[in-house]
């Protein structure tokens, strides 16, 4: 019989896998932010930025097309999160 070393006797394993989940997810979307401020911060505001608005609509539409309606709302999260002009 195999047991999971990483969860104690009686803990749910599902709340430590979603943990651990959350934790990938941060520290990607912490990497991401890194990567996305090593790029040269856009000459306009992101409202009227061409580029930029094309990029939501990519990564909004890639999003939703993996995750569901949801998707949306993460991508839009994750553009704001990480553009290239955010300071941390």
């Amino acid at each position: 019989m195999t047991t999971n070393q990483a969860t104690a006797p009686g803990e749910d394993i599902s709340l430590t896998l979603l943990e651990r989940l959350d934790e990938e997810i941060i520290a990607l979307l912490a990497r991401r932010r890194e990567v996305a401020q090593e790029l040269p911060a856009p000459d306009r505001a992101r409202a009227v930025d061409p580029g930029f608005v094309e990029a939501v609509r990519d990564i909004t539409d890639r999003y939703r097309q993996e995750l569901g309606g949801a998707g949306e709302l993460v991508a839009r999260a994750v553009m704001v999160l990480c553009h290239p002009g955010r300071p941390n």
